[in-house]
């Protein structure tokens, strides 16, 4: 499934089960209250349980020892395994938009978990637990109980029990667990471009054998972040490890990194990027020495500037001091050679590049168009770093400031606080703790015509930072989605990811509930040509009840989303409402409260205030017991309208305003 239909899945998903109860069974289901309501993963996994949980039900209790991660986008999470390891013992667990490898959770191998409510699900043949009633991750609740503990012991298989066939009987009670094969074993196939590899036993099956043999499938890149480099044809692997799975075509180890296998098999690039000005980070696809990592000799460049120094980052990365005289836009490589496997001790049989965009660049230099692309028929206000189409470009360093962050879509802005235009880019997939500044190594592509990031392969907290100030514009310019061939004048295109400003806009049309937002015309009570959708995204950004002809002030990012530009207030304190004088009518000259029509099935409350006050708008019965709160809170001055629809029953009420020390009363009657 693509990434668009994911997402859009995924809200159509939330926003329908935020409407209707649990669709799945609660384990346990049976009648004899034998079952306990937590569970194992034998339970899960083990179709001959006594309790065995069936696929859809929701489970409670489901814990184990976290054995691996899965951090690429496509499929976030994590797998556990009982301590004691064993048959039927471990179990994936997909968080969908969540990592839990990375801040706030900061989940690491060995750590003891518990997941409160998940449930059930089976994908491409695997046994998963999801969150509850299929929300993509962003319902599930993981508890930590521990860390550091030691992880599962292997299980020791065989090319032939461990076989990739979907028809392999011994296959399936080992998945989700760890797995250790010894060799020799022989790598016999590969795809060429891909980290995938199949290996046979080089003893019972030697290159001379005739016939079929058992083979076993590597997964070198789900899992491993670097992916692992695929070895060579015929190469020969003492032993190879990983947590063991199913897909669609069969079974699999997967990879954790590089300390999960051991062949003969010499180092490869994996990556390379800017992480300063004048410093470039290579990252291998296992443990390279030092003494070959940090000789300068060893890389060139391609603008043919100078590598100055160089020091080890960890075993698996080594930081390369540059001088190079490029600016921002430009593209640089690393050339790397003679670089040894600490494993294997093979070098490098040949030089490897990588290509990247220079240096770390701005959110306003990613945000600015190509001129290339303005000056074609027709005209697109794209971004020099976005591949070709919706493609993801090479790899791109930037720093920016977290401004807002929308859990449901996996979205958070970064901004460039100083900019006033071209300040803003969509993040995907990496949480971020908004107000702190970040380096975001990764890619950029144009999503639905949005410039995003993604891929993200290496992100640093930079600390806390200024938040951006909203820049205050018109609804008219702030819509405007065509492309400014010229640069000559001001459109959304020019505010597109920044957190933006509205000022006394009418609401036009409001459409309530969780999600679908409401439209904003504007400013001005006279006209209203132009408008513009406001939205929380799905998400429980702000609770806000619009009023239809109520004038506010909306602040929020603006975000291009399916052809039109839309804002996302941050939450409530966004939504400052202004009543229904609007700026330049005359304000109320002194408080006033009304009820009609009166007596009425449902009547309008309005009332008015001459300045900003503390509101109290409550309905009493004659008995005096409050039956309803209408409005509540601090209000600026104007005239406020708020339906009561006497849900207390027929009778005789009274209306009361109380603002500041001062209280009002209207009686009215209500009737069914």
């Amino acid at each position: 499934m693509s990434k668009t239909a994911t997402r859009i899945l995924g809200v159509l998903l939330l926003t329908c089960l935020a409407a209707v109860p649990a669709l799945a069974a609660q384990y346990p289901p049976g009648p004899t209250g034998t079952c306990l309501d937590s569970v194992s993963i034998p339970q899960i996994q083990n179709p001959a349980s006594a309790c065995h949980v069936a696929v859809g039900d929701t489970v409670f209790g489901l814990g184990g020892i976290i054995t691996g991660f899965d951090t690429k986008t496509s499929g976030v999470g994590f797998y556990i395994e009982l301590s004691g390891g064993g048959p039927w013992n471990g179990l994936d667990i997909f968080t969908a938009n969540t990592r839990f490898d990375q801040a706030p959770y900061n989940f690491a191998r060995g750590d003891s978990v518990i997941i409160d409510m998940g449930q059930a699900t089976e994908f491409s043949n695997e046994t998963e637990c999801t969150a509850a009633n299929g929300s993509f991750g962003t319902n599930i609740s993981i508890r930590r109980i521990s860390s550091g503990n030691p992880l599962p012991p292997f299980h020791n298989g065989t090319v032939n029990e461990l076989n990739q066939s979907p028809a392999n009987p011994n296959a399936e009670q080992w998945e989700g667990t760890l797995t250790h094969t010894d060799g020799p074993l022989r790598v016999a196939r590969i795809t060429v471009g891909a980290t995938n590899f199949v290996v046979v036993d080089n003893v019972i099956c030697p290159p001379s054998a005739v016939g079929p043999c058992d083979s076993m499938f590597v997964d070198g890149g789900t899992l491993a972040n670097p992916s692992y480099g695929q070895p060579a044809l015929g190469t020969v692997i003492q032993w190879l490890q990983g947590i063991f799975g199913q897909s669609t075509s069969g079974y699999r180890v997967r990879l954790r990194d590089s300390d999960d296998i051991l062949a003969a098999t010499p180092p490869n690039v994996a990556d390379a990027y800017s992480v300063a000005e004048d410093t470039v980070r290579v990252v291998f696809d296992r443990d390279v020495t030092q003494a070959t990592a940090e000789n300068t000799a060893n890389y060139t460049l391609g603008s043919f500037g100078s590598v100055d120094a160089a020091a080890m980052d960890g075993t698996k990365a080594v930081m390369l001091a540059i001088t190079n005289g490029l600016g921002h836009g430009v593209t640089e490589t690393v050339n790397v050679s003679n670089i040894v496997s600490t494993a294997s001790g093979l070098p490098m049989p040949s030089t490897q590049s990588r290509t990247f965009w220079n240096g770390v660049v701005t959110m306003a230099e990613i945000q600015a168009a190509d001129p290339a692309f303005l000056s074609a028929v027709p005209c697109l206000d794209r971004s020099l770093y976005a591949g070709t189409g919706s493609a993801a470009g090479t790899r791109v360093s930037m720093r920016g400031v977290a401004a807002a962050s929308y859990p449901t879509a996996a979205i958070v802005y970064l901004t460039t606080p100083s900019a006033t235009t071209r300040g803003g880019v969509a993040m995907y997939g990496t949480p971020m703790t908004v107000g702190n500044q970040y380096l975001f190594v990764g890619q950029v592509q144009e999503y639905f015509e949005e410039t995003e990031g993604l891929n993200n392969v290496y992100l640093r907290d930079e600390g806390p930072a200024s938040l951006p100030a909203p820049i205050v514009q018109t609804i008219a310019v702030l819509r405007d989605s065509s492309c400014d061939a010229t640069q000559s004048y001001l459109s959304g295109e020019d505010y597109e990811g920044m957190l933006v400003k509205v000022m006394y806009a009418k609401i036009v049309s409001p459409t309530g509930g969780s999600g679908f937002g409401f439209d904003i015309a504007g400013p001005g009570p006279a006209a209203f040509p132009d408008s513009i959708h406001v939205t929380n995204r799905g998400s429980a950004m702000y609770t806000f009840t619009p009023d239809s002809l109520e004038f506010v002030d909306v602040t929020g990012i603006l975000s291009f989303s399916f052809g039109e530009f839309i804002i996302l207030p941050r939450s409530d304190a966004d939504l400052l409402t202004h009543g229904f004088g609007g700026v330049g009518d005359k304000l109320p000259a002194r408080v006033s409260l009304a009820v009609s029509p009166n007596p009425a099935r449902t009547a309008r409350v309005t009332f008015a205030l001459p300045r900003q006050s503390d509101v109290d708008l409550s309905v009493y019965d004659l008995a005096g017991r409050k039956v309803a709160t209408l409005a509540r809170g601090t209000l600026s001055a104007g005239e406020y309208s708020r339906q009561w629809s006497g849900g207390a029953g027929a009778g005789v009420y009274f209306v009361r305003l109380r603002v500041g020390s001062e209280t009002y009363n209207v009686r009215t009657v209500t009737f069914n």
